[in-house]
């Protein structure tokens, strides 16, 4: 039978080192003995050491999963057998001490007594818009380290997934994106290690500057005639802006027969002019087509952060939304580089 252990031992301290560090250091602490925990990430393989380290705490930790993603049964049954308690999202409610969130979906059916940590910019929005919160609200998004799974994570697992959907060679394919935030970003990135030919279309001004800078074509949103002409002319087009229906509300869908279409974000980008078959992966989040939507070494700093955040609100009991501290931050990120034989100026230059 699988277990925590067995988890460990496939992701192993040179892919996970975060996690590795983290569990043993908890196993020694007990930081979080006594402490009710309600996790909502997606239930995936590698999802099972950041529970492990949760359980190594000391804290009663109850685990759910996002609404827009089908949970891995494998990882159902380890919990099981470790004896941690799963919850549909659907019924779990109550009181928690700490929700551990992602794309602020707890928030609508349980109550957090202590503190509440936040894992995307969905997520963090909804928060950060919420009005008298009575206790601290911990964003992981508003970080440096987030750059590591939004932009290298999911534009590699994005890359990989259509690579492997499309079941084509893309050398030198045109690859036109939608939107230029850290998943945009990252998606280019990867797709650039393959073709020269990567058309970007942006509505910031300040983006559509970096666009340029790191030698791909930047289109404005504003100028409806070059994104029409690009639309055309593109032979895989990848949405990476958040927004709901914005291709089906902003152009008309005969552009884009005979393109391979992909949708990076949470939301349906690609909108209701297009069916499921239209899109890889029927319109969900490409990446999440894999077993593995972003591979472990990624991952490793987002979820160590995410759990580290407890102590931080631990240590700092202020009401409200706010980033991770700064320090943490920066450490983190200088670690994984350390790690992982990049440099902070390669970082810089990516993200």
């Amino acid at each position: 039978m699988n277990s925590f252990q067995s988890f460990f031992e496939r992701y192993d301290i040179n892919s996970a080192p975060f996690m590795h560090q983290m569990r043993q250091d908890y196993r020694r602490r007990k930081p979080f003995a006594g402490l009710t925990i309600a996790h909502n990430v997606p239930l995936t393989a590698t999802t099972l050491l950041k529970v492990a380290c949760l359980k190594a705490s000391g804290a009663s930790v109850t685990v759910t999963n996002p609404s827009f993603i089908t949970e891995s049964s494998v990882a159902r049954e380890v919990l099981t057998y470790e004896g941690v308690q799963y919850a549909p999202l659907t019924e779990l409610k109550g009181s928690f001490d700490f929700l551990l969130d992602c794309g602020a979906e707890l928030i609508q059916q349980c109550q957090a007594m202590r503190g509440i940590v936040e894992l995307t910019r969905t997520g963090a929005m909804r928060y950060e818009q919420l009005k008298n919160t009575d206790v601290p609200v911990v964003s992981v998004d508003d970080t440096r380290l987030k750059s590591l799974e939004t932009c290298l994570g999911t534009g590699e697992g994005v890359y990989r997934a259509i690579t492997e959907l499309h079941r084509e060679a893309i050398d030198n394919k045109k690859v036109l994106i939608f939107g230029f935030g850290k998943v945009g970003t990252g998606i280019a990135y990867y797709f650039a290690q393959k073709t020269p030919h990567i058309n970007v279309v942006e509505m910031n001004p300040e983006r559509l500057s970096l666009i340029e800078s790191k030698g791909y074509q930047a289109i404005s949103a504003e100028l409806p005639l070059h994104v029409e002409s690009a639309i055309k002319d593109a032979d895989i087009i990848i949405t990476a802006t958040g927004i709901k229906n914005l291709l089906s509300l902003s152009y008309q869908k005969k552009w884009f027969k005979g393109k391979v279409l992909a949708n990076a974000g949470a939301e349906d980008e690609f909108g209701f002019n297009f069916s499921k078959k239209d899109i890889l992966a029927d319109k969900k989040p490409v990446n999440f087509a894999l077993e593995e939507p972003t591979l472990m070494p990624f991952l490793d700093p987002i979820f160590y952060a995410h759990n580290l955040a407890i102590e931080d609100i631990l240590c700092d009991k202020t009401a409200g939304f706010r980033p991770l501290n700064r320090a943490q931050d920066q450490a983190i990120v200088q670690q994984w580089a350390y790690h992982h034989d990049w440099t902070l100026e390669q970082l810089n230059n990516t993200f």
